[in-house]
């Protein structure tokens, strides 16, 4: 057994071993005694890259059915029932080298769900009934992504690679790849998938995290019991030699056609070595800094002055243990589509830039600053998102004890390695791909698995001669590209404040007037040099109508792009800050490293007033073409979006349909911005909340900079917004049907929601036991044994401030929405008898998991302020209403939660609410206007606009929160 030093973060409190077992299996081991959740993930480096060439999809399958029963715990469902049943969850996802596994489940059952977890790789089933069941499932999960523009380039890269090179199979699989193709050859694709395991499972390729409350010798003594039987036949880790992309693949310009009509994009691809044993260096991190960069000097400024683009990122896109590739992705206008060739050059030109410059060590400096400033001080995460990440890092930092920090530090400078990759970066060493619905009708071939269209043909010599040449000299460049300057944003003071007398669960009142209230945390639980200050302008102007509420998001975006060169600039020493528009206002927030925040703070402000003075033309133009794609992208969305998006139309009161937006925004004009601008700062009420590692008195002064930056009038009682709700009829069902926009899709969504209104804390209790106690039943009876869709959903929705609703969403390109609607209606018939023959004690450990759910601690100070700032928004100021729930939760009785069902969810229940609106594919339409009983059938989203509404909930007494 080995024993690491393992480099850890000064901040982390937790142990850490690493060790390797009798079977080569190697496991890090995290003790965590404050911990309420324990987490388990393997990593398995075999991935699609080694799938069969008769069997594309293998590697993905095998993910999907390993899950279905072992040969200790025979039962399909065992897993997911014990998890669900103290707490849990888990999922898998398969890469291109790798698979990886990992759940969660409540502190105190690590050690039952390691067993069943770690019988998985020890004697899993692969039962037949559940190897057809789960080839309908990966087929489903396919047919979701069908009409995703990020999984049809991904796979355009793939077709258009060396054939012979693994990069080029299909990765996901469907029932042609994993069914038809095999049946041709006479090959059974259960006997392949058991091939496939026993070649590539082996103890010594696969990675091991285990996360708990345990001492470290306690959770070594678990790795030893439950995973040493994994079998190890010694496997080479799988290799893919040579290159995916050689000369004959390279120097190519891609004309593509997106789903989305929103999407005009430029994407300069460059393959290039491999990057994973670079770490140390990461010569990456110093190119897509620079690349990406948007500040003063930068590509994207440069390009936005010239109405060429609107967004530019750059980095690593692939990253293989025998290759990468490197990509630069710009947004571009619609000006900016007919100049490609001269966007191209400006690239080229900064590039030019870096080689002449040469590397510049105090740029190397200043990211390696940053970059331990953020290991040092790094939060603590979810441990299910953290076991999973650790183990696929385990891969790539082998016997390494750099596997925490290897992602976060650089550890050395060496500018002839960036040197060196800066040579791949070369018109002759490129792939261009030109993204735009305008090459609709002009393509000339089709991508088979996803059907995209596109052409393809080779970079002329003249044009490679001129990239290659360009200068920041040049016509197109004018000499306005040239390096940033040094970053003023990054923090050097992390001195901690004492917070002695403050309460550990709650923010105090420091300021009620009538122009705002300034709420006030110290950070006495997570001690971290960070601050979040969120600040909320709250007025009905941006809701007033479908013209304001259009305006608000120009005006919002109009502000980011002032602010973009001191706020990108801050964004790299880790000190964020967005402006956004919501149905109650306006929202600024600033988070990060609390030394610089308030100078952040104020020059948000000062963007915010001097709208006015700095709008152009030009720029609120490219702004309302950005805003116009990002509602026509939105047609795009998946069914089961447009499906939530109705349910809101219908039963919130003010908010309006895509359409009416695009027809708002087209009228338009910059004068409308200006007035809006003077609108929206004249008169609104602040409700402002600055939680971390400030003093009072300091947080008094960020409240200073933006009501004294603003300086507003105290709002109206009338320009207050208010989140009216629809009250649906007792005893009625409504139903509302509209045919999917992208008629291409082939999906079919439904929502259900059994709304039940605004909630005592008992009430709300008895709603979140049963919705635990349907979750896990749901999905596997939906899902898994009926197969109706790949996407099956439950969740409790709170529409507005404060009325819930019990909510079912199903997606589906098998079935249509009717027969979805019948399944759910059917399986809420069979839940009530489930609860009934439920033993106490199974009762009672789900109670005992609801509890442990609701009281989850916080893992960073961002939790933490997200749970404040929802209770101060929505005006409950119930900032330990989860914890008051769960207390109710332990008072609830098996009869309780089957009269809640029988007066709110079942058919015949004399408070039943019901809303269904169902999404049809063009596919499903022919049932579209089947007839229906005994519902209201809705022709509009506005049809519910003239019923009753919910009442206001009452006003909250503050001044027990006053310091």
């Amino acid at each position: 057994m080995n024993d690491i030093d393992i480099e850890t973060s000064q901040q982390d409190d937790r142990k850490y071993k690493l060790i390797t077992l009798s079977n080569k299996l190697q496991c890090l081991l995290i003790s965590d005694p404050t911990t309420d959740k324990a987490s388990c993930a393997m990593d398995v480096r075999v991935g699609h890259l080694s799938d069969p060439q008769n069997a594309e999809g293998l590697a993905h399958f095998l993910e999907h059915l390993l899950f279905m029963g072992t040969k200790k715990y025979p039962d399909e469902n065992d897993y997911n029932v014990f998890l669900s049943s103290h707490g849990g969850s888990s999922n898998a996802f398969t890469d291109m080298e790798s698979t990886n596994y990992y759940f969660d489940v409540s502190k105190d059952f690590l050690e039952g769900g390691l067993d069943r977890f770690a019988q998985f790789f020890i004697n899993p089933l692969f039962n037949e009934g559940s190897t057809d069941r789960e080839l309908q499932a990966v087929d489903s999960e396919h047919a979701k992504n069908l009409q995703n523009d990020a999984w049809r380039s991904f796979q355009l890269s793939k077709s258009l690679c060396r054939q012979s090179h693994p990069f080029s199979k299909f990765g996901s699989g469907n029932l042609v790849t994993l069914k038809e193709k095999p049946a041709e050859k006479g090959l059974d694709i259960r006997e392949l998938l058991l091939e496939f395991h026993e070649k590539y499972y082996s103890a010594n390729v696969m990675k091991m995290v285990i996360y708990g409350e345990e001492s470290l010798q306690d959770l070594e003594a678990l790795a030893t019991k439950y995973l040493s039987d994994i079998p190890n036949s010694d496997i080479d880790v799988p290799q893919f030699p040579g290159k995916p992309f050689g000369p004959e693949e390279l120097c190519k310009i891609l004309s593509i056609v997106p789903v989305r009509d929103g999407i005009r994009s430029l994407e300069l691809q460059f393959p290039m070595r491999e990057i994973d044993t670079l770490y140390r260096q990461k010569p990456g991190r110093y190119i897509s800094h620079l690349l990406g960069h948007e500040g003063a000097g930068s590509i994207l400024e440069l390009l936005k002055q010239k109405g060429w683009a609107n967004e530019l990122s750059a980095g690593e896109s692939r990253s293989c243990s025998d290759w990468s590739s490197f990509s630069i992705s710009i947004e571009l206008t619609d000006l900016g589509l007919d100049k490609v060739d001269d966007i191209v050059e400006v690239v080229f030109s900064y590039l030019s830039l870096l080689k002449e410059k040469g590397v510049q060590q105090w740029i190397h400096d200043e990211t390696a600053t940053v970059a331990a400033c953020q290991f040092r001080f790094l939060s603590k995460r979810n441990p299910m998102d953290y076991t999973c990440s650790l183990a696929s890092a385990m891969q790539i930092y082998r016997h390494s004890e750099h596997i925490l920090s290897g992602p976060y530090l650089i550890y050395e400078y060496d500018p002839e390695i960036i040197s060196e990759f800066l040579k791949y970066f070369e018109p002759k060493n490129m792939i261009l791909s030109v993204t735009s619905k305008s090459f609709e009708g002009t393509t000339t071939e089709k991508e088979h698995w996803y059907g995209t269209e596109y052409s393809i043909s080779d970079l002329t010599e003249e044009l490679c001669k001129r990239w290659s040449g360009a200068t920041i000299e040049n016509q197109i460049a004018e000499g306005k590209l040239y390096l940033p300057e040094m970053n003023d944003m990054i923090a050097s003071d992390f001195n901690l404040q004492s917070a002695l007398d403050f309460p550990l669960d709650e923010p105090r009142l420091l300021l009620d007037s009538d122009k705002c209230r300034v709420w006030y945390k110290p950070d006495n639980v997570f001690d971290m040099p960070k601050v979040n200050v969120m600040v909320l302008l709250q007025s009905s102007i941006v809701s007033v109508s479908v013209v304001d509420s259009v305006l608000s998001l120009l005006w919002t975006q109009i502000v980011q792009e002032h602010s973009n060169d001191f706020t990108y600039l801050a964004s790299m020493a880790s000190l964020h800050s967005a402006v956004v528009n919501s149905s109650r206002g306006i929202e600024l927030t600033v988070s990060g490293y609390n030394h610089k925040a308030h100078i952040l703070l104020s020059r948000m402000v000062k963007a915010m007033v001097g709208v006015p003075e700095k709008l152009e033309l030009s720029l609120f133009e490219r702004v309302k073409d950005k805003v116009s794609k990002q509602y026509k992208n939105f047609m795009f969305a998946q069914p089961y979006q447009h499906a939530f998006y109705a349910a809101d139309l219908l039963l919130e009161s003010t908010k309006w349909t895509i359409e009416d937006k695009m027809s708002a925004l087209d009228s338009i004009e910059m004068c409308d911005v200006l007035d809006f601008s003077r609108r929206i700062l004249g008169r609104f009420h602040t409700e402002m909340l600055v939680h971390g590692n400030v003093s009072a008195d300091e947080a008094r002064e960020m409240s200073n900079i933006v009501l004294e930056g603003l300086e507003s009038s105290p709002p109206l009682s009338s320009t207050m917004p208010q989140a009216r709700i629809v009250k649906l009829q007792d005893t009625t069902e409504y139903v509302y049907r509209m045919p999917e926009p992208n008629i291409k899709n082939t999906n079919t969504s439904i929502v259900s929601l059994y709304q039940v209104g605004p909630m005592e804390l008992a009430a709300n209790a008895v709603l979140a036991l049963l919705h635990h106690l349907l979750k896990e039943p749901a999905f596997n009876e939906l899902r898994t044994n009926e197969q109706l869709g790949y996407i099956v959903h439950t969740s409790i929705k709170t529409s507005g401030d404060n009325i819930k609703g019990l909510l079912f969403l199903i997606q589906s390109d098998s079935f249509d929405a009717i027969h979805l609607d019948t399944r759910v209606e059917a399986f809420l018939g069979r839940l009530r008898s489930k609860i009934v023959a439920m033993n106490q004690g199974e009762f009672q450990k789900n109670i005992v998991a609801v509890c442990q759910s609701l009281r989850e601690k916080n893992k960073n100070i961002g939790e933490e302020t997200s749970k404040y700032w929802h209770a101060l928004t929505n005006k409950s100021y119930d900032f330990k209403r989860l914890d008051l729930i769960a207390d109710e939760v332990e008072k609830v009785e098996k009869n309780e939660v089957l009269q809640f069902f029988d007066k709110f969810i079942a058919v015949d229940g004399p408070r039943r609410k019901k809303l269904s609106v169902q999404v049809f594919a063009e596919q499903h339409m022919e049932k579209f206007d089947d007839p229906v009983s005994d519902v209201i059938l809705l022709k509009n989203v506005e049809d519910l606009r003239s019923a009753d509404l919910y009442g206001l909930p009452k006003t909250v007494e503050l001044s027990g929160f006053k310091i």
